[in-house]
């Protein structure tokens, strides 16, 4: 009973959790539903094609283009087609084309551009369209523009519209319209925009639009309109996010925007095409024309009318037209109910605490079974009403609420079944290191990761001018990616020599040797370490510059002393790590990398406890910010390129001065070195030496007292 309790009690924290993040988290998240919403059309499937479909394409294509030269065609011949088809006796025709500008080819503007020259009246193309569009069964398309690159005169009203006077139709700034001689000829037009949602795929279709004070409609809802006889289209709000079209006899759903969910087919080619230099030619079956909605379009490649839908990546844009067409002539539309937020905050309830009942009073041994059936039934369930029902829920958040469900029903189980164990789990939580682990689970207890002092090596490492790089790459993802790709092989570097990785600090690296378990030589250890982070980081940089252009540069510090380790924080959660005035002094050196101009700096101390042979040259004695001793600082030579023994010889020689205060020996020597090989180092040095020759009443101090960290 106390297991229910929790599960119920947890359920309904989970839910109110759930139910929140449904009300209130951004648009952007409920992309993810569109995304299932496609799983399911995949597992549907192309739908069977219906004698009943009354939607033709006459299709521009690549045939057609080869046969009568590149698009634009001439006006003529869009007339021809055009009269080619109105001979076949469609019911209406479609222009999912823009005549925006007048035909260039037009033969009566040579006698415009050369009026001195005796030509007889030559052919208007333009002229001979617009008689065909007064003629035929056309209604035209335009495209209103979210910008003001268009004209702002818009297009003669084809029937009354009414719309609630705040309606959240999308409103265009401007617009393209056909050329005035066209668009007058016209008995109707519609637009033809079809707009992507946010992962760049047509999944709805815009039916009305508000422009300038009144209300437009789309290409197909016209063509539709025209058909139904009503001159009269009411947009109706059912509730704060959807409404209702009403024409005619019709009844069609949309979004507050007055978008429409297209129930698409299938992929391209699904309506019949016919090309239109077989429709010129008259070597089409009349019977595919008579009587249907033709729309005239364009499927070629060079012409960019090109869109991505649930089923195809390239589908010609005029056969979304089609499909949105076929859907209204059908009524088999897809919609959101009015009190679709009531049913999925429902839904979510119901699922949580149905689930959660029906687990809990299942063996283990069936748990998985009904947990995977549970998943199908609800899954299933959704198909149905999508495609059964038309009806259009959240599919995100009760599929969310079952997995959380089931898992907080097994979490909690888990958790009951399991309390003996809990002094193991709650080491084993703790952030400590492999070899830790591997001893915990073999004694079982804490004694470990007591607080004790250890004499250990502390290691930091940092991205030099990671501020700038993170500009550069101005990508979240891909700066991941690069530091991913940097500290996986140095992480790795540390844990195959023995150390311990305590934090992460953004770029940083913060590890240690020597506990929580002894680690022999743990300075040698540490050192070899760094040095080999520093030789793989030349590998990693040629990869880098090849993905990102860049190279990465990095500074090093290491310093040995006593520290306290051991198991720290609140009650709940706790870190083994180590803390001290030794700690501080490592991440100093680290800091005075950037000073000197060098990549690796280890302490005296950590020198002295070192067995192996090194290349090092010694480089300052410090006192750093927040400690009064100073120490001695080291540099460890890692290049792999020979050591200049002149400039050694002469640069040890200028150190012994400077300590000696024999500041004009040293001047002399750091300048001969600068000059020699250009270095930060050198250039502090001299800065220092210039200061005390400018000042004989200062006292020298060979030690260099660091005032920031």
């Amino acid at each position: 009973m106390r297991a229910v309790l929790l599960k119920l009690l947890l359920g309904l924290l989970l839910s109110t959790l759930l139910v929140l993040s449904y009300l209130f988290l951004p648009h952007k998240v409920f992309a993810l539903d569109s995304q299932l919403r496609d799983f399911f059309f995949s597992q549907r499937g192309v739908l069977p094609h219906s004698d009943a479909s009354r939607v033709v394409i006459v299709d521009i294509d690549e045939k057609s283009i080869r046969a009568l030269g590149q698009w634009p065609w001439r006006r003529d011949i869009i007339s021809r087609l055009l009269e080619q088809i109105t001979h076949y006796r469609p019911g209406i025709i479609g222009l999912d084309i823009l005549f925006a500008e007048p035909d260039r080819s037009s033969p009566h503007r040579i006698q415009a551009d050369y009026p001195d020259l005796n030509l007889t009246t030559l052919p208007d193309y333009d002229r001979l369209l617009a008689h065909t569009f007064e003629t035929t069964p056309v209604v035209g398309g335009y495209i209103f523009r979210f910008d003001e690159s268009g004209t702002r005169e818009p297009p003669l009203l084809p029937a009354i519209f009414i719309a609630p006077k705040e309606s959240g139709l999308l409103s265009p700034h401007s617009l393209t319209l056909n050329t005035p001689l066209l668009q007058h000829a016209l008995y109707s037009s519609g637009f033809f925009n079809n707009l992507p949602d946010e992962n760049g795929m047509i999944r709805k279709v815009p039916l009305l639009m508000a422009y300038d004070g009144m209300i437009f409609s789309s290409l197909a809802l016209e063509m539709v309109r025209i058909y139904s006889g009503a001159n009269r289209i009411e947009l109706i709000p059912q509730s704060i996010d959807t409404s209702q079209i009403k024409f005619g006899a019709f009844r069609v759903p949309v979004d507050h925007f007055g978008q429409f969910t297209v129930n698409f087919r299938g992929a391209k080619h699904y309506f019949p095409y016919l090309s239109a230099i077989d429709l010129l030619n008259g070597t089409i079956d009349p019977t595919m024309i008579e009587g249907k909605f033709v729309l005239v379009g364009t499927s070629a490649l060079g012409l960019y009318d090109l869109r991505s839908t649930t089923y195809d990546s390239n589908i010609p844009g005029v056969e979304i037209h089609a499909n949105t067409i076929d859907n209204l002539l059908q009524g088999d539309y897809l919609a959101t109910p009015p009190n679709h937020v009531l049913l999925d905050i429902g839904l979510i309830v119901l699922v949580m605490f149905g689930t959660l009942l029906l687990l809990h009073f299942v063996p283990s041994l069936l748990l998985l079974p009904l947990a995977l059936g549970l998943l199908g039934v609800l899954t299933y369930g959704f198909y149905t009403l999508l495609f059964g029902y038309g009806v259009v829920l959240s599919l995100l958040f009760p599929l969310v609420t079952y997995l959380l469900a089931v898992l907080l029903s097994i979490g909690v189980d888990y958790f009951i079944s399991q309390r003996q164990k809990e002094v193991i789990k709650t080491i084993l939580g703790k952030k400590v290191s492999i070899g830790v682990m591997h001893h915990l689970l073999k004694h079982q207890d804490e004694t470990l990761v007591r607080p004790r002092e250890v004499d250990a090596t502390l290691f930091f490492s940092d991205i030099q001018g990671f501020t700038s790089i993170s500009e550069t790459i101005d990508s979240p993802t891909r700066l991941i990616e690069l530091l991913n790709s940097y500290m996986t092989p140095m992480v790795e570097s540390i844990i195959a020599h023995h150390g311990t990785i305590d934090k992460f600090i953004g770029d940083a690296i913060m590890a240690y040797w020597n506990a929580p378990l002894p680690v022999p030589n743990h300075a040698d250890q540490a050192l070899s370490s760094a040095l080999e982070q520093l030789r793989e980081l030349q590998h990693i940089n040629q990869s880098i510059y090849t993905e990102f252009g860049l190279r990465i540069k990095i500074g090093i510090g290491i310093h040995s002393g006593v520290v306290t380790a051991g198991d720290m924080g609140s009650q709940g959660r706790s870190d083994y790590t180590v803390i001290g005035d030794n700690v501080n002094l490592a991440s100093r050196l680290e800091g005075l990398t950037r000073y000197y101009g060098v990549t690796l700096l280890i302490s005296a101390q950590t020198k002295a406890r070192l067995t192996k042979i090194y290349t090092l040259r010694p480089i300052d004695i410090v006192e750093v910010k927040g400690k009064r001793e100073a120490v001695e600082i080291f540099e460890v030579r890692w290049e792999r390129e020979a050591i200049d023994a002149t400039e050694d010889t002469t640069y040890l020689r200028a150190i012994k001065a400077f300590r000696a205060g024999s500041l004009s020996e040293a001047e002399r020597l750091f300048t001969q070195l600068q000059a020699y090989n250009p270095q930060r180092l050198y250039e502090q040095y001299l800065t220092r030496c210039h200061y005390y020759l400018s000042r004989p009443d200062t006292p020298f101090e060979p030690i260099l007292k660091m005032t920031t960290k």
